[in-house]
């Protein structure tokens, strides 16, 4: 079955029928921690072919018939068609013309489309719990989250939470309706028509051969309306709505709030994870210092621990929506902006920490090869870091080769906030991880400093209070099911 073929095939299948079965096939690949481990994949088919499903069915417009996928002839279909985009190979990637970016272009889609909704759910949900109730005299976010959204966060939360136990149950179907209706107040703001869903998934694109890796929209709608029935086809993305998603539609076509967002709530939340561990002796936020041009800001977050420190540089940036399908224009603007933010990081550590500013005590003396630096963003754009590093070096005319080079690649470091997130969380020693990387001229480029360690079950105090306190919301909730006759 070709892959090109799929829009007309799926054409003829009722509506109701492609929602089901892709709601079936989600549920089976849902853990509450977020997508279930690469073993228990085996044999099922993987998030982003059944994303590429449901774009499909829901984009053919109005059916031209009624056929469905149950019994042994309609199960047999939908294999059919999920194999064909199993087995799809995005043009691009594999152009001839694009032989030298191959590997670059395969990182970026695959990074995009697969790693993001494998991220622990509870780190995210400690987060945006944070970052949603953040207030300063600057910003109020929970306000400007109210406004939005007409309800508190944790509501959002809660629905996120629930409607994910409830689909990992095997009952999930009695209880759905219950749910729907005590949190219609919640439900509305993520409900999308399917009409308007097609209007707004065509201004990203209407090339079926880019939905596979391309934006697909239901990550901020998960629920689909269409001839007046409801239809959450892909629960396994609940909780990305309730969490990330929330944040790009709560700051999209808002500059200004962004900014205050970047500055205020999310440099705050990287020293405040810091601040829950007890490795470092020192932590120090951002402040401003007297310069010869009248004033600098340093660093947005510095820590010492002996003679080793720390100096942090933080990025709300969210990957441009043209990478997922590869617009060099895109690529190269991420490129640019990467590098210029290690460009910074860079002359802090060599030109201005200890020379015009000293955010520790004045007696702290630091090896040069002690001291490192990080880029964090808030989201990964999964553009390979040799690629962004060579063009720091470029924008300050450093050489292959030499000293200058060797130190931007070993000891400044691009980390994306759940790579920090997860060392925090899981007790992971920061600094020892960043003089194992230095001392790995291998690991240089390597996305994160804990290589392919899996997600650590012991975790801090904080977040085990997050799983607790998500545990609790799902067993009120059972209590009033209880109350309402369920058994």
């Amino acid at each position: 079955m070709e892959f090109k073929r799929l829009p007309i095939i799926l054409k003829r299948y009722d509506f109701g029928s492609k929602m089901r079965i892709a709601q079936k096939n989600s549920m089976e690949i849902m853990d509450f921690n977020g997508i279930v481990r690469k073993d228990k994949l085996v044999n099922r088919y993987l998030p982003w072919e059944l994303e590429t499903f449901a774009l499909l069915s829901i984009s053919t417009g109005k059916e031209d018939d009624n056929q469905n996928f149950q019994g042994v002839k309609g199960v047999k279909k939908f294999n059919q068609i999920m194999n064909s985009i199993r087995n799809y190979a995005h043009p691009k990637i594999f152009s001839k013309d694009e032989e030298d970016n191959l590997f670059d272009y395969f990182l970026i889609v695959t990074g995009l489309t697969q790693f993001p909704i494998q991220e622990d759910i509870h780190y995210k949900s400690y987060r945006y719990q944070y970052i949603f109730n953040f207030k300063n005299e600057k910003v109020d976010m929970g306000e400007e989250f109210r406004v939005k959204f007409e309800n508190e966060y944790q509501d959002y939360l809660d629905l996120g939470i629930i409607l994910t136990l409830n689909f990992m149950s095997k009952n999930h179907s009695q209880v759905l309706k219950y749910i729907m209706t005590e949190y219609k107040h919640i439900v509305k703001n993520l409900t999308i028509e399917r009409q308007q869903f097609i209007e707004l998934q065509s201004k990203i694109t209407t090339n079926y051969q880019q939905y596979l890796y391309g934006f697909k929209y239901y990550y901020q709608y998960p629920f689909i309306t269409y001839n007046e029935k409801i239809y959450l086809p892909l629960p396994h993305l609940i909780m990305q709505s309730v969490t990330s998603s929330l944040l790009f539609r709560l700051t999209e076509g808002n500059k200004e709030l962004r900014a205050a967002f970047g500055k205020e709530a999310l440099e705050n939340y990287i020293l405040h994870i810091l601040k829950m561990t007890n490795q470092f002796d020192e932590i120090v936020g951002d402040f401003r210092y007297p310069s010869k041009n009248g004033g600098r800001d340093t660093l947005d977050a510095m820590v010492r621990r002996d003679e080793y420190c720390f100096m942090i540089d933080s990025k709300s940036m969210a990957p441009r929506l043209g990478l997922r399908d590869l617009t060099k224009e895109d690529i190269q603007a991420t490129v640019c902006r990467l590098a210029k933010a290690v460009v910074q990081v860079y002359r802090h550590l060599t030109e201005r920490l200890f020379k015009e500013y000293f955010p520790f005590g004045k007696n702290s003396q630091f090896l040069p090869e002690n001291i490192f630096g990080a880029v964090i963003v808030l989201e990964e754009s999964y553009i390979r870091r040799e690629v962004v590093i060579k063009k720091a070096a470029d924008l300050m005319s450093i050489r292959e080769g030499t000293e200058e080079y060797r130190y931007l690649c070993s000891n400044i470091k691009i980390l994306s906030l759940y790579g920090l997130e997860r060392m925090v969380f899981e007790d992971h020693d920061i600094i020892a991880k960043l003089i194992e990387n230095r001392d790995s001229e291998k690991n240089w480029f390597a996305y994160n400093l804990l290589g392919n360690e899996e997600i650590n079950q012991e975790v801090c105090e904080e977040i085990e209070l997050i799983i607790k306190r998500n545990s609790q919301t799902m067993e009120a909730f059972i209590e009033k099911l209880k109350k309402a006759g369920f058994s």
